[in-house]
């Protein structure tokens, strides 16, 4: 390491200065040339009550140390400086650039940074490279821009344009209890949907297991496939005509609850409307149809059974004959 040295006014002990053509070493930690003070692991989480500088992101993705073997690479390191940065914008209601255009400008301040520390010891105290040097301090200092280019037509409040403004210059502004109530109004509102996206997922996985096991309860359930007039054998003496059942395809009308035949055995079994459409419904939906083809529903069913019930009175009136004699009890009560 080399470093400058200069004796102070008054006191035989040299002082330590910062060498422009290398880091130099401080009592705590070495000033790296375009830099400033080596790189920690603080230096990996981001603070404060602003927007964040480009040196709080050039510090923090160097900290990510991308690129290098068992760590993040370099995609990964900007994703999760990005997600550090996010939170700052939300709270400031400040919109941002789209992710991979905020990738590519970290990515950017990086390069140029590590191509001003790349340039030769012997060329770092020329004129050309102090004024890329002071450049390069500015760049760091004020702060990273991760807003759109129109980004004061889409901010309507004036005290979130005020801020900034003062982001922009001297970065005086610095977040307010209006702004803290809003960072906590977010992480609840993020939090809300991380527990909703984590009970969809969770459902989503027993819904699966469901199917998974009715699917292997079908298969234990079906029989090999048989012969429809093949005779099961049976043992000697035991006489049997079991065979294999396979099915059969049917029409349902779209009126299937009107019809005379299902309102009176429905009627007899004393289903009510709202009973006979429900099983109705299964019925069809069991056997693989699709029930917004019929007309299934209670009103149907119970409209059905008024009508039809009257019409099949006055048939069975129409058919009845009256015996040519009869029993009749009368109850004195």
């Amino acid at each position: 390491m080399h470093c400058t040295t200069q004796p102070t006014p008054g006191s035989s002990s040299p002082k330590m200065l910062p060498s422009p053509t290398g880091p130099c070493q401080t009592s705590s930690r070495s000033l790296v040339f375009g830099l400033g003070p080596s790189i920690t692991s603080e230096d990996g989480i981001i603070t404060g009550a602003k927007l964040p500088t480009g040196r709080q992101i050039l510090r923090c993705m160097l900290a990510k140390k991308p690129g290098g073997n068992g760590v993040l690479s370099q995609f990964e390191a900007t994703k999760g400086v990005l997600e550090q940065v996010r939170p700052f914008y939300k709270r400031a209601n400040i919109p941002m650039v789209s992710d991979k255009h905020a990738c590519h400008k970290m990515v950017d301040l990086v390069n140029a940074n590590n191509k001003l520390r790349k340039i030769s010891q012997a060329k770092r105290s020329s004129e050309t490279t102090a004024k890329q040097l002071e450049k390069m301090e500015c760049r760091l200092d004020a702060t990273f821009p991760l807003w759109p280019p129109n980004v004061e037509k889409l901010i309507d409040n004036p005290e979130d344009l005020a801020f900034l403004a003062s982001m922009k210059t001297d970065r005086v502004a610095t977040f307010g209890v209006l702004d803290k109530k809003l960072q906590l109004k977010v992480k609840r509102r993020e939090e809300r949907q991380a527990a909703a996206a984590a009970r969809q997922s969770r459902c989503e996985k027993e819904l699966e297991e469901i199917t998974a096991m009715s699917s292997l309860v079908s298969e234990s359930d079906e029989e090999p496939e048989e012969d429809t007039n093949t005779v099961c054998p049976t043992s000697e003496g035991e006489p049997s005509h079991k065979r294999k059942k396979t099915g059969t395809n049917v029409f349902i009308p779209h009126d299937i609850l009107s019809r005379p035949s299902v309102v009176s055995l429905a009627t007899r079994l004393k289903m009510s409307p709202t009973q006979q459409a429900a099983f109705t419904h299964g019925l069809v939906a069991e056997s693989g149809g699709e029930c917004t083809y019929l007309s299934t529903s209670y009103a149907t069913a119970d409209r059905a059974r008024r009508q039809v019930l009257e019409t099949i009175s006055e048939e069975r009136h129409k058919q009845w004959t009256p015996p040519p004699s009869c029993t009749l009890h009368w109850d004195s009560k």
